[in-house]
């Protein structure tokens, strides 16, 4: 590839994540717009991003290939319930807690995924590293320090579980490069459809709500992730992080601009610390990688 197509294969990657994020960053809105409870949003978000993902993919698949959309090596099977454990801590942490809070938690993902890769993997662990990790859990304290509201600090513990979860099917796919995760993604999504099944409330879900879930399930799972996948084949990794932290400031400022719901000034500087520490971190990684 020459010099041109090279620059403009990097600008479209990065732009493909750049949407990516934009859609991922809608996640905290839908609760707020729909009237079904927690457990029935998670069961319609799932089922209909699921089947959206698994549309596409059947799309794309050969005929002779239809079969193998349901076959799993035992890699997959677990990175597929490690995810769908998370898209349900990650969704239901926003009936919780405000968006700021999830989102600020979730961006300690890269940290996390060092630090399990280090402990699953044996990858070397710098200085920095340590440093940057002491200086996450600290924004992690100032956001819920002096929290009174036991809702809240469920919504902060759904958020660290589904980052922990997140950051475990990293590891996987680290150690695992062959898992097909177009199929882990609809697979974790029936999964968790299937979990919240027996606690949803079906015959009290309006038109009007179901046309905004089917959006949750295209918008948050099919279009994201199809985003995503495209455009982090393009860029490098440090970069596809970087890109992707376009979501914690706009999936705060949507909610804002939306529903009026501020950001304390305590989870801001705490969100603001973790965020901090995170770009420190990636940018490290990105000039130690080019160094090698």
């Amino acid at each position: 590839m020459n010099q041109a197509g090279a620059r403009a294969n990097l600008w479209a990657g990065i732009a493909l994540i750049a949407l990516a994020a934009l859609s991922w960053s809608t996640a905290g809105l839908f609760p707020r717009v729909v009237s079904t409870d927690v457990f029935t949003t998670l069961f319609w978000r799932s089922a209909l991003g699921g089947l959206s993902v698994l549309a596409a993919q059947a799309l794309l698949a050969k005929r002779q290939d239809l079969g193998s959309l349901w076959r799993l090596t035992w890699p997959e099977f677990w990175m597929s319930l490690a995810g769908s454990g998370a898209m349900v801590c990650f969704i239901a942490a926003f009936f919780y807690a405000p968006v700021a809070d999830v989102v600020f938690i979730y961006s300690a993902f890269p940290i996390m995924t060092l630090l399990l890769s280090a402990l699953l993997l044996g990858t070397v662990v710098q200085r920095i590293d340590l440093l940057c990790t002491a200086t996450v859990v600290l924004g992690m304290g100032l956001i819920v320090w002096g929290q009174n509201s036991l809702h809240n600090l469920m919504g902060a513990a759904l958020s660290l579980l589904a980052t922990l979860l997140f950051a475990l099917i990293t590891i996987g796919i680290k150690r695992y490069p062959q898992a097909e995760m177009v199929k882990v993604t609809y697979v974790g999504a029936f999964v968790a459809a299937l979990a919240m099944a027996p606690f949803a409330t079906f015959e009290g879900t309006s038109t009007h709500d179901l046309l905004w879930l089917w959006l949750y399930g295209v918008l948050n799972v099919g279009v994201g992730f199809g985003l995503y996948l495209l455009g982090v084949r393009r860029i490098k990794a440090v970069l596809a992080s970087l890109v992707c932290m376009l979501e914690i400031p706009l999936a705060p400022l949507w909610v804002y601009a939306l529903f009026g719901e501020a950001v304390s000034g305590q989870s801001l500087l705490g969100g603001a610390v973790i965020v901090s520490a995170v770009l420190v971190n990636v940018l490290s990684s990105g000039r130690s990688t080019a160094a090698h």
